[in-house]
């Protein structure tokens, strides 16, 4: 039978690990979670085929009630074509999504895929085979989009994926092919086990699930925003940095990428370019030198973030101020140019 009782799975894990394992918080509605794993009951083969049974796990954390989570399991459990751990509550959502992430590593194995998805989000049947062939592409970690129900406007997807679309001709990255859907969720997102681990797993703290991509960032882990990794689920709304903001975030990103290659204020002297992004930063060159000083781009420009007060004064605008804002990205799209200015420029 694939349900597993928390008890056994752990001592289960090698004899019956999975060639993915889904980790979620169980969440407060008992009716969306059997809805999600009905969804992944559903999952599909590249060619069409059902999977296999058994073919991948789940772990699922309650961060609420534990009665009525262990009610569905019990329920759904014995007709799922997959293996499920109920693993023991945890309080808070970003910590039971923790906890999951964890437990889903510890059994899947270091090159095992770990995917994490939420209890109200419906996977789409290529789900699972579209992150794994992410994966499988060269790719560390996998972002999916979270799509509304049909008929459902989605401003903010349209805006995240105008931003993309903008980075992705300023700073282009070649392990983010174009045209990237610029959604980063907890709904839809995949890395292998290992990377998992090398960083340390989930950040605890107020950053959420937003922590893991940034914590895989300061590595350069390559990071690739998958088409057709889809789930439908309706997300809050995110905090909203204006588009020109963005622009300014991403051409400095872009130009301190290609002093840190050059080991410019470092092994190499400063350049007039170089002390002129200094000044529109708001740092001393030295500062921005030493903060460039880090075997891994993505953690020095962590640090520039950090430091900046331009960076960091960047407004957050209500959900109101969309529209406006994806008109300006889009006026702003068909302005900039597909070949990108040399690295390093003023």
């Amino acid at each position: 039978m694939p349900f597993l009782l928390p008890q056994l799975a752990a001592t289960s894990s090698t004899a019956t690990r999975p060639r993915a394992v889904v980790a979620l918080a169980a969440g407060t509605q008992p009716a969306a979670l059997a809805r999600c794993l009905c969804a992944l009951s559903l999952q599909r083969s590249g060619n069409g085929l059902w999977l296999a049974p058994g073919a991948f796990g789940a772990v699922v954390v309650p961060d609420g009630p534990v009665a009525p989570v262990r009610e569905v399991l019990q329920g759904l459990g014995p007709s799922l074509p997959f293996l499920v751990s109920l693993a023991p509550p945890v309080a808070a959502r970003d910590a039971a999504l923790r906890s999951a992430l964890a437990q889903a590593a510890e059994w899947a194995g270091p090159e095992t895929p770990v995917l994490t998805t939420l209890a109200e989000a419906i996977p789409e049947p290529h789900w699972l085979e579209r992150a794994m062939a992410g994966l499988a592409g060269g790719a560390d970690a996998v972002f999916g989009e979270a799509v509304p129900p049909p008929g459902t406007p989605d401003p903010a997807a349209r805006y995240a994926a105008l931003l993309a679309a903008l980075a992705a001709r300023l700073d282009p990255d070649s392990a983010d092919p174009a045209p990237p859907h610029g959604q980063e969720t907890a709904a839809s997102f995949a890395l292998r086990a290992g990377l998992l681990a090398c960083i340390g797993g989930m950040p605890p703290g107020a950053e959420g699930f937003a922590g893991l991509p940034a914590a895989l960032r300061r590595q350069d882990a390559r990071l690739r925003h998958v088409e057709g990794m889809r789930v439908e689920a309706v997300l809050p709304p995110a905090p909203i940095e204006p588009v020109l903001a963005w622009r300014r975030r991403v051409q400095a990103r872009r130009a301190l990428r290609g002093f840190w290659r050059k080991g410019t204020g470092l092994v190499a002297a400063e350049t007039a370019a170089f002390r002129r992004w200094a000044v529109r930063l708001g740092l001393p060159a030295g500062a921005l030198g030493n903060a460039l000083a880090t075997p891994h781009f993505g953690e020095a420009w962590a640090a520039v973030e950090a430091a900046s007060p331009v960076l960091a004064a960047a407004l957050r605008l209500p959900p109101a101020a969309l529209p406006r804002q994806i008109r300006l990205a889009r006026l702003l799209l068909g302005l900039t140019p597909r070949q990108p200015q040399p690295e390093g420029t003023a």
